[in-house]
Parts: structure tokens; C-alpha cells; sequence
């Protein structure tokens, strides 16, 4: 979908609605009034209130993650923008049990590590996906260790200071890493 000013328009409601309002509560009617834009604009754009989830938080993630060029940066840039949002991430979470949120995050993350393949970084990280049969499989499970953690993090209040998050999640990676 090409990006358009009206589109902006509605990521940016999206998130400004789920800084008060569990994502189940809210409405397109919410977020067309946050974005002063009419719903046949938003049905335009978008299927539901899912589809706009969806792109918001791929948009989010790519537009963190773009041109970092190495993981550790990736993770302390991932785990600052997580606690720079946890009302945002904590009012999505709350869905009824539903996690299309964490496995989107997790593809998204995915895709970028793989993107990253074809490109001309030194990263180790990067570098191990070059190296393994199964560079899919391994991006996976590198996006679902990060994923691991930020779920754990959420469920416990955020309680942990993120320089823990961001030492554990470096040594999960480091870890998975060490057999390729």
C-alpha cells in the first residue's frame, strides 16, 4: 500500500487511541475522530481496525529497524521503543487471548533479518544467516527469542529494569547464534 498523508493520519490516531484504550474497545469511529478524518476515508485504506493494527505496527518496526546494521543496536533500539510505548503494546495486548500482535512483530522481525541477508553488513548476526541452510527457520527463532522476552516483560508489568531485557535478550541471541 502506498503510504499517503491520510494513512499517516490514521497509524498515528491508532496509536495515540491505544495509549488510553484496550484495542478490543476501540472503534473506527475512535480513531477516524482522533485522525479528524471520515470513516468511508478509513474503509478506503483499510478492511478493519485489524488491518490497520497490522500495517501500523509493520510500519513502526520497519521504520525502527531500517538501517541499523547491527543486532545489538536492533535489540537496545527494539527494547527502548517498547518502553518508550508500554501503555500503546500493553493496551494491544489486551485481546482476549488472541496473539496476532506478537506473531505479527515476530514475522515482522523476521523479514527485516532476512532482508538484511542481501545486503552487504558485517553483522554476526546477519552473517550467521548466510552461513545456515535454513536462514528462515533461524530468523524465526532469533525474532521469537526477542518476541519471548518482550511477552514475558509485558505479562510481569514491565517490572524489570529494560538494561535486563535488553542484557537477556542479547545473550538468548548470542546463544542461538553460537551453533551456526
Amino acid at each position: 500500500m502506498r503510504v499517503t498523508r491520510t494513512v499517516r493520519d490514521f497509524e498515528n490516531a491508532l496509536i495515540k487511541v491505544l495509549e488510553t484504550t484496550s484495542f478490543d474497545a476501540v472503534t473506527v469511529e475512535q480513531i477516524c475522530a482522533e485522525a479528524l478524518l471520515h470513516r468511508s476515508s478509513f474503509y478506503r485504506y483499510f478492511n478493519d481496525k485489524y488491518d490497520l493494527l497490522q500495517q501500523t505496527m509493520s510500519m513502526m518496526l520497519n521504520q525502527l529497524l531500517k538501517d541499523q546494521g547491527h543486532n545489538d543496536d536492533i535489540i537496545e533500539q527494539i527494547v527502548n521503543f517498547v518502553d518508550t510505548h508500554k501503555e500503546v503494546f500493553r493496551n494491544i495486548s489486551v485481546n482476549n487471548g488472541r496473539n496476532y500482535l506478537d506473531m505479527e512483530v515476530l514475522t515482522v522481525i523476521s523479514r527485516i533479518m532476512l532482508a538484511r541477508r542481501d545486503t552487504k553488513s558485517q553483522d554476526a548476526l546477519i552473517e550467521t544467516l548466510r552461513r545456515t541452510d535454513q536462514p528462515e527457520m533461524l530468523a524465526y527463532v532469533l525474532s521469537g527469542a526477542i518476541m519471548g522476552a518482550f511477552v514475558w516483560w509485558r505479562k510481569s508489568n514491565y517490572d524489570l529494569p529494560k538494561e535486563q531485557i535488553i542484557s537477556f535478550i542479547k545473550v538468548a541471541v548470542n546463544g542461538v547464534k553460537s551453533f551456526y
